[in-house]
């Protein structure tokens, strides 16, 4: 797993030699205790048949994230169809337009809303 730093977010990146689902979800975890009242963005999109069970094993962290801390939580899903997916957990395609939507959240915090 990689773990990087974007202005005021954590990003971690699924690497080929993690786990997936649960074990991925308890790596990441085991990390975001450190992080706290951090923008937290998964970036999953290298996961060859990437299923909506991997991303809805992120739920819990997403609430806290998003209703403990206030801070927004994103997870990259790549081509993944996200209809599935709850709305509560945000999703984005690509890295990018995950931090673009932690910046448009970030704005979204620092005008009231």
């Amino acid at each position: 797993m990689k773990v990087s730093q974007h202005d005021n977010t954590t990003v971690f990146t699924w690497d080929s030699s993690d786990p997936v689902g649960i074990d991925f979800r308890n790596l990441v975890k085991g990390h975001y205790k450190n992080l706290h009242e951090q923008n937290i963005v998964i970036d999953l999109s290298a996961i060859d048949g990437l299923k909506t069970k991997h991303v809805l094993e992120f739920s819990e962290l997403n609430a806290y994230n998003k209703e403990k801390v206030l801070k927004s939580f994103v997870v990259v899903v790549g081509t993944m169809s996200i209809a599935e997916i709850p709305d509560e957990i945000a999703t984005a395609p690509t890295l990018q337009e995950a931090l673009d939507i932690v910046d448009m959240e970030e704005i979204e915090r620092d005008l009231g809303y």
